[in-house]
């Protein structure tokens, strides 16, 4: 793809950030080319018409010179946007983080890309938005190739009702009568029911789990700043 033009590729962006005096770094998330970075040439600048559309949470359609790994902004088209509020802005952010962090660059994943779309359009709605995560964090992890069974064991027995499980990383689910997750929440999970009182911090523990095991002792910026003002990470 070096030297060539891609038109109008959806996307959204996740990171922006100052580059010299008039220009702007992106992390953006395509649907056909995973997250990549692009910079936007003189967007800073007084008269630009695109700055105020190169945010997170807004549909675009973005057209760039891809010459080297930094690819080059051309044109952007504003499709459709999610003013997210408050509490929802907040976990917007920690979605992008995951996001850019197993969704390697330059990975086509369409799937996510779905599951992304979707999760910001149930946040814009502000409602179960606790249950809104913890799904968004199954798909995450399903689709990047973490998958783990929730209607059966590790050992391939099914999941029973009234047994608790633990997590072991790598493996899968395991019957543990000490476990942090009863078999209920697991077929609620599976079954991707609504998720309500105790389910709702069972399934929090255990997404944790699965994602610290795979951070690797990495800390999430948008979690140590979700943490000081709600309890849903």
């Amino acid at each position: 793809m070096n030297g060539s033009a891609v038109y109008l590729q959806p996307a959204f962006v996740l990171q922006h950030r100052p580059y010299r005096e008039t220009s702007v770094l992106l992390d953006v998330f395509t649907r056909d080319f995973g997250v990549m970075s692009m910079l936007a040439k003189g967007v800073r600048k007084e008269k630009s018409k695109i700055a105020g559309l190169l945010l997170p949470f807004s549909a675009l359609r973005l057209s760039f010179v891809d010459k080297n790994e930094l690819k080059i902004l051309s044109q952007v088209e504003y499709v459709d946007s999610y003013p997210l509020e408050r509490l929802a802005l907040y976990c917007g952010f920690y979605v992008n983080e995951l996001v850019q962090i197993f969704v390697h660059k330059y990975d086509p994943q369409p799937e996510i890309f779905s599951c992304y779309e979707r999760c910001l359009s149930d946040l814009l709605l502000g409602e179960r938005i606790e249950q809104t995560l913890r799904y968004f964090e199954l798909d995450l992890l399903q689709e990047a190739g973490y998958a783990v069974a929730m209607d059966s064991e590790a050992n391939g027995n099914p999941i029973m009702t009234g047994q608790r499980y633990n997590f072991l990383t790598d493996f899968g689910m395991v019957a543990d009568n000490e476990g942090l997750i009863g078999g209920e929440t697991l077929s609620i999970l599976a079954a991707r029911a609504p998720l309500e009182g105790r389910a709702l911090l069972e399934a929090k523990l255990l997404f944790r789990k699965m994602l610290d095991g795979h951070l690797q002792g990495r800390q999430l910026k948008s979690r140590d700043v979700l943490a000081k003002i709600i309890k849903y990470l």
